[in-house]
């Protein structure tokens, strides 16, 4: 992956617009997310975005694009991810190894999360985060629960 740096902010507002993630965040703390060195990547087709077994604490929300989740020993996608999307939360909260694989299906561009970011927001905007976090961790225990 790639970090991209010209981005501009106008255009890396409006991609925060568009995506789902963000709809409970109002216009100025969205600017303060952009404004606290927010860092975009691209990642091309076929391109790990994450690597099963390897430890970083940050995770991805996914502005464009589509993209794999599986297991390094199986073949089949455990997962699509699109935009609004975001993976590598589990390794974030608990600072283990992904337990994952996350892979490009097509180009990506993503905003990477990490403890700088959240550390540079305001209280609120990091609750923001957190309620993303929670709301998306309670699904899976839900869909879990039903099977």
């Amino acid at each position: 992956m790639k970090r991209i740096n010209n981005l501009g902010r106008g255009k890396v507002l409006m991609l925060l617009n568009k995506v789902p993630f963000f709809r409970e965040f109002t216009p100025t703390e969205r600017e303060r997310i952009v404004d606290n060195d927010a860092a975009f990547f691209v990642a091309n087709e076929g391109e790990y975005i994450i690597e099963q077994g390897t430890l970083d604490t940050a995770f991805y929300i996914l502005m464009s694009g589509e993209a794999k989740v599986t297991l390094t020993d199986h073949e089949e996608p455990l997962a699509t991810v699109g935009p609004g999307d975001f993976f590598g939360e589990i390794s974030f909260i608990q600072n283990s190894p992904r337990s994952s694989n996350v892979v490009a299906h097509e180009v990506c561009i993503l905003l990477r999360v990490d403890r700088r970011l959240l550390g540079a927001l305001n209280s609120e905007v990091r609750e923001k985060f957190k309620d993303q976090i929670i709301e998306k961790l309670v699904h899976m225990v839900t869909v879990m629960n039903s099977k």
